[in-house]
């Protein structure tokens, strides 16, 4: 997606969160599906050093949640000219429920595993934690729900881990919404379930468009005319829909369209059954 945006001339900033992308961890705390503040700090910092540039975002899986929730929390005020969810998880009770059954079990463990990497990394910030914090259940963590009970619902100020999951889905988010959003979901992704996408939300408010794709699981879409050793199907359809918003905001138009923007792609079989809300 950066290669794509910097061959048509977009400026591209990316945000890691704390820890990934090996990026360093300086304080006793990660990142979580709730903390918005270096959301706001990252947006904060390139409007400022571009202060003439529209400015647009695009969120995956956790990341699309923050990105989600940084939109509805900032609503009338966000500086956001557009943005793009895909395969954001929305309700995270319903995604810890789903994470633990059957194969998907497998995705709960690789989840696990990357987090205490992240966490052994940087354990020595950790030393002599006190409170309800439980070091030892986070640094061997078999599933995400453990990780986030020994570690992330503590340092967030949660009561319990289904507390944390509770407040912190983006789909309560939705209604508050004030800039063109596209959500690009898949109706088998193991991870973001499907029966959790907030479809009535998202078509009430005349700002958010949303694509659910009968195939691509968890940000695994191949399809396409660039697949399956280019770029997956969603990375042109994201890039349209920005450039879309990008000549109606030099046009002066306004930002927000009670229209449906779609553009026809040279879909395999795969994704003839396109749902568009």
């Amino acid at each position: 997606m950066l290669v794509r945006a910097r061959s048509k001339g977009w400026r591209v900033v990316v945000f890691n969160s704390r820890g990934c992308g090996n990026s360093p961890v300086t304080t006793p705390q990660f990142y979580s599906a709730s903390f918005l503040g270096d959301m706001r700090e990252v947006v904060e910092h390139v409007a400022t050093r571009f202060p003439k540039a529209n400015l647009y975002a695009v969120g995956w899986s956790l990341g699309a949640n923050i990105l989600v929730q940084y939109l509805g929390q900032e609503s009338h005020t966000c500086p956001l000219s557009g943005a793009v969810s895909l395969c954001n998880p929305f309700n995270g009770l319903l995604t810890d429920q789903n994470l633990r059954k059957g194969f998907n079990i497998v995705y709960d463990k690789a989840l696990a595993r990357a987090r205490r990497e992240i966490f052994k990394k940087h354990a020595l910030l950790f030393e002599d934690m006190g409170g309800e914090y439980n070091i030892p259940l986070a640094a061997n963590a078999k599933t995400l729900r453990e990780f986030d009970e020994g570690l992330t619902r503590v340092s967030f100020g949660f009561k319990s881990v289904d507390d944390y999951y509770y407040n912190s889905s983006s789909s309560d988010s939705i209604e508050h919404v004030r800039i063109p959003l596209l959500c690009i979901q898949a109706a088998n992704d193991p991870i973001c379930p499907s029966v959790g996408i907030p479809r009535e939300e998202i078509k009430e408010n005349p700002n958010c468009l949303l694509i659910i794709t009968p195939k691509g699981g968890h940000l695994g879409w191949v399809a396409g005319v660039e697949a399956l050793r280019g770029a997956p199907w969603t990375d042109p359809v994201v890039m349209d829909y920005l450039e879309h918003l990008e000549r109606g905001a030099s046009k002066g138009l306004a930002s927000c369209s009670n229209s449906v923007y779609v553009q026809q792609y040279a879909e395999p079989e795969g994704l003839l059954s396109l749902e568009v809300l």
